[in-house]
């Protein structure tokens, strides 16, 4: 996640997926959540687009967001009218729960030569986030890219902008959910969401319910949710809920089925 990302129409989708996830309902209690911002600092390699997708806070374009969450479309809107974007901005804004914790130190490996000391910068920052998420029952992990592809190695200059899939067994205790950002490539996204689903399934004992929704919004995204065990048929069900709200009929998001 990057600042000159907060409040676009990737991050509108973002939020109104996780407060359907964790708020309180009929079908259960709110769940804590934690927020692992992956920030990253130092992009130069940016398109003229990156960010710039804000018009859906406008009146006259955004009534079929403004029907999925009003109050979330009114805070996107302030901070974007207000041009104060930063992830620092978004934890304060109410976008999320209050009781949310959040993990926000950057991590980069500006200036620093490959080998140990890059190794001991992303152990320490894994240390430090599982620290800052305790007591959280769902973390959301917010890398920039996603999850891991075998072209970048995690401690290349930009292994900090992909979840590593020895973060996430790292950052899981076997009770606590998990729920993933992926940057999807140009074509074939089901194709792409299935076979990392399957690759999920078989390397986590808590992905045997993991399950995907698609976000169709602005740049193609998929968000994989790993429940814990206890939470599973909770989440599927607010999953679904979402699905049949003004988010899924307005095809914000769609859930792709892993065979």
């Amino acid at each position: 996640m990057q600042d000159r990302y907060a409040g676009d129409i990737g991050d509108f989708g973002k939020y109104g997926l996780l407060r359907a996830l964790c708020g309180e309902d009929e079908h259960g209690p709110a769940l804590r959540l934690g927020v692992l911002w992956y920030a990253f600092e130092g992009d130069k390699e940016q398109s003229p687009g990156d960010g710039r997708h804000t018009s859906y806070v406008h009146s006259k374009r955004g009534g079929r967001f403004e029907a999925c969450d009003p109050g979330l479309l009114t805070i996107m809107r302030t901070i974007v009218c207000r041009g104060t974007r930063s992830i620092a901005e978004i934890e304060k804004s109410g976008a999320l729960p209050h009781d949310t914790r959040y993990f926000s130190c950057p991590l980069t490996f500006r200036a620093m030569k490959p080998g140990n000391p890059r190794a001991l910068k992303r152990r320490t920052w894994l240390a430090a986030a599982r620290h800052a998420v305790e007591g959280a029952a769902l973390v959301f992990a917010d890398p920039d890219n996603g999850l891991e592809t075998p072209s970048v190695g995690q401690l290349t200059a930009k292994g900090p902008k992909y979840v590593y899939y020895k973060d996430l067994e790292f950052l899981q205790d076997g009770e606590r959910s998990t729920v993933v950002y992926h940057h999807l490539g140009r074509q074939k996204h089901e194709q792409q969401i299935t076979r990392r689903l399957g690759e999920l399934r078989e390397r986590f004992d808590t992905a045997r319910e993991a399950f995907a929704l698609r976000y169709r919004r602005g740049t193609a995204r998929a968000y994989f949710v790993l429940p814990a065990p206890g939470d599973a048929a909770l989440l599927r069900t607010r999953a679904e809920d979402l699905l049949r709200s003004s988010w899924g009929r307005n095809e914000h998001f769609e859930q792709v089925v892993y065979e």
